[in-house]
């Protein structure tokens, strides 16, 4: 799907004018994100943008007409997190809901594009909501279609719906899928099935086995785990990480804990979460991530690590709580890196010195340490919760190829004898992992492979990492 990006400016501009006329609801914030995400923007930009600071709405409170500020500044928390949940719950399962909907339509992509979200967010109310209602997620699409286009396409939404409703609970089973008839195996019913653009799958496939991809594919459909980092320099870490295995927790490494969907805690020990997150007691930061840095044996490293691509700092910080000297953190994104300093002062760590850069053109012209590069990549790993990944085009896959070699090639010419680059992907795809370490030893002699790691693809909810350790001999 193919849409013009949008700047912060004129974001709002892709609404049609009647979007004024929507009562100020989870739903209809939901229709108005997935708008955004039409535009360009990710679904967590998109999400932000639709929660609009309060101080926006109030200057509008004086309006008879219901501002977009205004509509977006009066939700509730509980229908907030109802707004996120269809958000990306939506993105997760927007190819099977679009299937089903051309069964029970002629032609429902000649609709105009907010009424087809309209159908879609009820659609995923019917199939994939327990607790709500189906005539509560019917009522509320008709309704909407209403109030933008009349009782016209208002009756197209109601017998769109209905027919879903109908269909019982045929569209939960893999053989609706299944082309003509048969049984569902080859990679295009797969993709359909876990709602995947048909190129993801047929990697997976082709690399990994059918066994392998149907396991991945899976897990991509599924809500993600929450995972937390208890920081092993707190005093009470300890116990603070007994208290969260004792919640039901699973333990990642040596101070991870990961919660099921709808299983994260509201408290440990007698105190809110986050009430611990601001004390710099623990952080979030997600299960592969974690295990990653642990599995590449990163917390060993007894020289100062550059953090080429530090992004938000996670992995920074994490080092850093196991007493790895972090001195330098880059990044090309500002937005992204000014976080950095506010973390460490959180978690009571040293700051290291942070520049904007991109890891394409180093900041330095030499380096003693390590070096750390969680590097761009096509983030098939993290589609669970990235779901919106699922509408970028094959070919930024192949650009994130051509970005990743030049940043490795840059590095390699950096790093010092004896010292090591750890290189780290979030995606499940052979050109941007194995094909890369590979490619860079063949290519430079004096660089030899340490340690090379991967998620299991059976494992039922660890998101998909890759790692590997190159040394300059």
């Amino acid at each position: 799907m193919n849409h013009t990006a949008i700047g912060p400016k004129d974001m709002f501009s892709c609404l049609p004018p009647q979007m004024r006329r929507l009562a100020p609801n989870a739903r209809n914030t939901a229709l108005v994100a997935l708008l955004l995400v039409d535009g360009g923007l990710s679904a967590q930009q998109a999400l932000a943008a639709a929660f609009a600071h309060v101080e926006e709405g109030r200057a509008a409170q004086g309006s008879h007409a219901v501002s977009s500020s205004e509509f977006f500044a009066s939700l509730p928390a509980v229908e907030r997190n109802l707004c996120s949940e269809l958000v990306y719950g939506f993105l997760r399962t927007e190819i099977r809901i679009a299937f089903i909907l051309s069964r029970v339509l002629p032609r429902p992509q000649s609709l105009p594009r907010p009424l087809q979200l309209v159908l879609g967010l009820a659609v995923y109310g019917l199939l994939f909501q327990d607790r709500v209602p189906d005539h509560a997620a019917i009522y509320c699409a008709v309704d909407t279609a209403s109030a933008l286009y009349g009782q016209g396409l208002a009756k197209v939404a109601n017998g769109a719906l209905r027919s879903v409703q109908r269909l019982g609970d045929a569209p939960r089973q893999q053989d609706f899928y299944a082309a003509d008839g048969r049984a569902l195996g080859s990679p295009q019913d797969i993709a359909l099935f876990y709602s995947l653009p048909v190129w993801i799958v047929g990697h997976w496939n082709k690399h990994y086995g059918q066994d392998a991809a149907v396991q991945l594919a899976q897990r991509s459909f599924e809500r993600p785990w929450s995972a937390l980092r208890v920081n092993a320099m707190h005093s009470d870490a300890v116990l603070l990480h007994e208290a969260l295995l004792a919640c039901g927790g699973s333990a990642v490494g040596r101070w991870g804990v990961a919660f099921a969907p709808g299983a994260l805690p509201s408290e440990v020990s007698g105190k809110p979460l986050a009430i611990l997150q601001a004390l710099g007691a623990l952080s979030f930061q997600s299960a592969g991530s974690q295990l990653a840095l642990e599995q590449l044996d990163l917390y060993n490293w007894d020289s100062p690590v550059w953090d080429v691509c530090a992004g938000f700092g996670g992995k920074t910080v994490a080092l850093l709580e196991r007493g790895v000297a972090v001195p330098l953190a880059t990044d090309r994104s500002r937005q992204r890196l000014a976080g950095l300093p506010g973390q460490c002062q959180r978690l009571a760590l040293p700051e290291p010195a942070t520049a904007l850069a991109d890891a394409a053109n180093p900041p330095v012209a030499e380096w003693s340490g390590h070096m750390l590069v969680d590097a761009p990549c096509s983030g098939l790993g993290v589609l669970s919760r990235r779901p919106d990944i699922r509408r970028r085009p094959q070919q930024q896959a192949v650009e994130h190829e051509q970005l990743q070699r030049c940043i490795l090639e840059r590095l390699v010419g950096l790093l010092q004898p004896g010292r090591e680059l750890a290189y780290i992907t979030c995606t499940l795809r052979v050109q941007e992992n194995e094909r890369q370490i590979d490619q860079l030893v063949r290519k430079y002699p004096n660089i030899r492979m340490v340690r090379q790691w991967q998620t299991p693809h059976d494992h039922a909810w660890l998101e998909g990492m890759f790692g590997a350790v190159v040394c300059k001999k």
